[in-house]
């Protein structure tokens, strides 16, 4: 085992967050480099914290119940003790987020594909959830990577790409959001609750 237990807890923790996936798509998503989340990965998989499905027409990693607790174990030694102002994030975060959800409903049922109805209020909504990173690097400086995937979606939307808004599993702004929604949550240690939905 060549790799830190920070890097541990990096990969472990963006697997949790996403559920199910590759190895590149965490490291594009923390920074780290692909071999190491690999080799985190695959000792999980070992140590019978994660499994790897391969074949078929859904693949990748995800933790197993030792695994979550595994995460929750190295949660206690990287994530920092005061955490007021992701806290404080996290709130700032519930009014855009019922937004957003607002917005990708009626992409879905009203828009016809209209890229030019939605981006209006999608560029308000971005200045909001990039207040909401502002604040919250201030406790978890990571969290910062999530800035240029959210403005890569915004732009590739506002290019006239309307899978960029919501397609599942592509890198989308709805998939951005949701990462970092799961995010805050587990980096506060907090459960969701009615005020999420």
């Amino acid at each position: 085992m060549s790799f830190a237990a920070q890097e541990e807890f990096d990969s472990l923790h963006g697997l949790r967050i996403k559920g199910m996936t590759q190895p590149e798509h965490i490291a594009s998503a923390t920074g780290l480099d692909p071999a190491v989340v690999r080799e985190v990965l695959d000792d999980a998989v070992a140590q019978g914290r994660a499994r790897s499905r391969t074949g078929g027409r859904v693949q990748g990693y995800m933790l197993t119940s030792a695994g979550r607790e595994r995460h929750d174990e190295l949660r206690a030694d990287h994530v920092p003790d005061r955490l007021d102002d992701l806290a404080g994030a996290y709130k700032a975060f519930l009014a855009p987020n019922r937004a957003f959800k607002s917005l990708t409903t009626r992409w879905q049922t009203e828009a016809a594909g209209e890229v030019s109805a939605i981006v209006p209020e999608l560029r308000t909504i971005h200045e909001s959830v990039t207040a909401v990173l502002a604040a919250a690097v201030e406790s978890v400086p990571r969290m910062k990577s999530y800035e240029p995937r959210f403005a890569d979606a915004l732009a590739a939307f506002e290019s006239g790409d309307g899978s960029a808004l919501a397609k599942p599993m592509s890198g989308s702004y709805h998939d951005v959001w949701m990462e970092l929604h799961e995010d805050l949550l587990l980096t506060l240690g907090w459960e969701r609750s009615d005020a999420d939905e």
